[in-house]
């Protein structure tokens, strides 16, 4: 069940929450920096949210409130108590953020609201993260930000659209922003001779944002074969490293093989090279924020993958042994990390007739 995020009451001035102990402020925050932050940072190698812009952006009260709690919502979980301060400080920084004017708010607010936005992938259902994606999408295109940006604007960006393009998923519509918007350069050309796998990353993400958008206005012939040769082209220019970006390709490949326009024969390298639903399935789960906090060797439940478990998993041939070991990975995200995944492992079981 989703968590009462009741909103604050703006009829009345909030004072910041009073966090009992400066060691628990501390604690927060270290544990921001040492594992909830480094969630926005999958396609971020230089680390803005938790080392290179960190400084300049704990100047700002509504990030740092923001920062305090999402840590405390994760630590709430890892610790199995609701204190009354998580919510508290969601509040405040809503609070904080509906006072700030539009044309003045900054790089701080944006990186607030992203924080924010995680935060209700943690604890609400895709509707109540729409709400926040879309103070973020209306900053990103007043201030006329996109994935071609710089710093940690830049790192806000791509945080955002992980999130946008599977909340789009779910509820069938369209991404808040427009793929278009989405960069300056979008050739894979010119984006692997830069030989930047951030970068390189994100275009996997643009190019799943594509096919989103495409099922969510109806597929047509023309659309699905340009797009699955973009996605070829990704994969054989991709650097061996790109982790998320290999999520983005693996799923979207079997959304355009799901819509038979595609013939046979265009997905045969790329079945025959999975091998397994279990390859493909174990991979969605490593797409999101929050797989730094477990071990690199097992696919993480970041936010991503929590989405779009039932679409990918839910395969007849899968063996009994495949079945329950994604069962319980799936518990140990959530156990680990937080993030909610029982209500997709009670569907799987479902599925597979399992209860």
């Amino acid at each position: 069940m989703a968590e009462n995020l009741t909103a604050p009451n703006f009829n009345r001035r909030w004072n910041p929450p009073q966090v009992s102990k400066f060691a628990e402020k501390a604690r927060l925050i270290g544990w921001y920096l040492r594992e909830t932050g480094i969630w926005c940072e999958t396609t971020d190698s230089e680390r803005h949210f938790t080392v290179r812009s960190i400084h300049e952006m704990m100047k700002s009260t509504a990030f740092v409130a923001a920062a305090m709690s999402l840590a405390s919502r994760q630590l709430d979980h890892v610790e199995r108590q609701q204190r009354p301060v998580t919510l508290e400080l969601y509040q405040y920084t809503i609070q904080l953020l509906l006072r700030q004017h539009a044309v003045k708010s900054d790089a701080s607010m944006l990186a607030a609201c992203t924080l924010l936005c995680v935060y209700e992938m943690m604890a609400s259902e895709v509707h109540e993260w729409r709400r926040h994606l879309k103070g973020c999408a209306g900053h990103l295109q007043a201030k006329g930000w996109n994935g071609s940006a710089n710093g940690i604007v830049k790192s806000c960006f791509w945080a955002f659209p992980r999130i946008d393009v599977w909340a789009a998923f779910v509820s069938e519509k369209t991404t808040l922003i427009p793929t278009d918007f989405w960069l300056d350069d979008m050739s894979i050309e010119s984006v692997a001779a830069k030989g930047d796998v951030d970068e390189y990353c994100n275009l996997a993400n643009l190019i799943f944002a594509k096919i989103v958008n495409l099922r969510a206005t109806g597929y047509h012939a023309t659309a699905v074969r340009s797009l699955w040769d973009e996605l070829q082209t990704w994969y054989h220019l991709r650097p061996q490293s790109v982790v998320c970006g290999n999520t983005f390709h693996h799923t979207g490949c079997i959304l355009l093989l799901q819509t038979g326009i595609l013939p046979v024969a265009m997905g045969t390298p790329f079945l025959e090279e999975t091998v397994s639903p279990l390859f493909v399935a174990g991979t969605v789960f490593s797409s999101g924020p929050g797989a730094r906090g477990l071990d690199h060797n097992i696919p993480s439940g970041r936010s991503s993958g929590r989405a779009e478990i039932t679409s990918v998993a839910d395969v007849e041939d899968l063996y009994s042994t495949e079945k329950i070991l994604l069962l319980k990975h799936l518990a140990r995200i959530e156990r680990e990390s937080g993030w909610k995944t029982s209500d997709h492992a009670a569907t799987l079981r479902t599925l597979w007739g399992l209860e």
